[in-house]
């Protein structure tokens, strides 16, 4: 699923103030690729990852196309007191956003400061908008005269009509496109106001023409899903001494049947597959960042792996390399940037 926009293959990254244009092949640098979020993904599905981001910033906007080949589970926060407002370009079965079912005319919505939870789909690109509350609040109380935080309620949770969720995917995928190939169209006040103006009407009419969905799959979910977070952050938080399923279902007072269920259902792995998982990406994190007296024995056994050759494995399963192949593209960068500044 490419972004349709030419880009050199030999540099991935190009970005000035207000257009970024990304290609990424891991999921530790794509979570902090995107400009003004701070996110943490965990890669669910095995093999290499591959992904995009094309993305502007002008006045009370952002807009952003995000493609991601692998499941991935996503938490999120988008800029402070700010609307979040998309729908999906293509999406594949099995992906869920807020705990809703993600569908190719469902419309992504979270709230100001609303803290995002998005299972990605083995395959997805999504268009999104993220806009300043106050400008927005103003905007849609200017032209439409209701107020936004009626129409962002969660109990109107919703798809859109197919027409609707078309044009909404065309005017965002134009912007990005347009901006992409005229940067110029931002130096100019005029031209730049008219791109928010545009983005935030597309936004107000699919926000209006959502319609309500039956909420009773989402509850089951929703609660599965805060087991899932309750469990992950615990084990984040005792990284040192990872706990075990028995620790962990102790902790939040629940069988293991339960808390098998909740892992299954939301993320489609059991929970000690989830707690290798954490763990494969912690290790993942810390050679991305290794130093010349850095091993890859010392770091995974910091992170509870003492049998190398499983650990080995496990890691290339999932990530589609082994840890000396991420931990050389760290000494290539270095070196490469070494060479740059000669």
């Amino acid at each position: 699923m490419s972004s349709g926009l030419t880009q050199d293959r030999d540099t991935p990254r190009r970005r000035n103030e207000r257009i970024s244009i990304i290609s990424t092949d891991d999921p530790c640098q794509h979570a902090a690729s995107l400009r003004d979020w701070s996110q943490d993904y965990l890669q669910l599905s095995k093999g290499a990852f591959s992904g995009e981001i094309v993305e502007i910033s002008v006045g009370p906007i952002q807009v952003f196309k995000e493609t991601i080949y692998q499941c991935v589970d996503e938490k999120a926060n988008p800029r402070c007191n700010s609307y979040t407002v998309g729908v999906p370009v293509s999406v594949t079965e099995n992906g869920y956003w807020q705990g809703r079912h993600l569908e190719r005319d469902s419309l992504i919505t979270l709230r100001p400061n609303e803290e995002l939870h998005f299972r990605t789909p083995r395959e997805s690109t999504i268009l999104v908008t993220v806009i300043d509350c106050t400008a927005f609040d103003a905007f849609v109380r200017d032209t439409a005269g209701v107020d936004v935080s009626r129409l962002m309620a969660p109990s109107n949770a919703a798809g859109l009509p197919a027409d609707v969720a078309q044009s909404y995917r065309v005017t965002l995928g134009t912007v990005l496109a347009s901006v992409a190939a005229t940067p110029e169209i931002f130096e100019h006040q005029a031209s730049a106001k008219s791109v928010a103006e545009t983005v935030m009407s597309a936004s107000r009419n699919a926000l209006q023409a959502k319609s309500p969905l039956n909420e009773s799959p989402r509850t089951t979910h929703a609660v599965q899903r805060a087991i899932v977070e309750r469990a992950r952050s615990y084990i984040v938080v005792n990284r040192e001494n990872p706990p075990t399923v028995a620790e962990l279902s102790s902790y939040l007072k629940m069988s293991r049947r339960g808390l098998h269920h909740a892992f299954v259902n939301v993320l489609g792995i059991n929970v000690a597959t989830f707690l290798r998982y954490v763990r494969l990406h912690g290790v993942r994190k810390e050679l991305l960042r290794a130093g010349p007296t850095d091993s890859v024995s010392s770091i995974a056994c910091k992170w509870g792996f003492w049998h190398m050759g499983m650990f080995s494995s496990y890691y290339k399963s999932l990530f589609g390399e082994t840890p000396s192949t991420t931990m050389r593209k760290v000494s290539s960068a270095t070196r490469a940037e070494s060479h740059s500044h000669h």
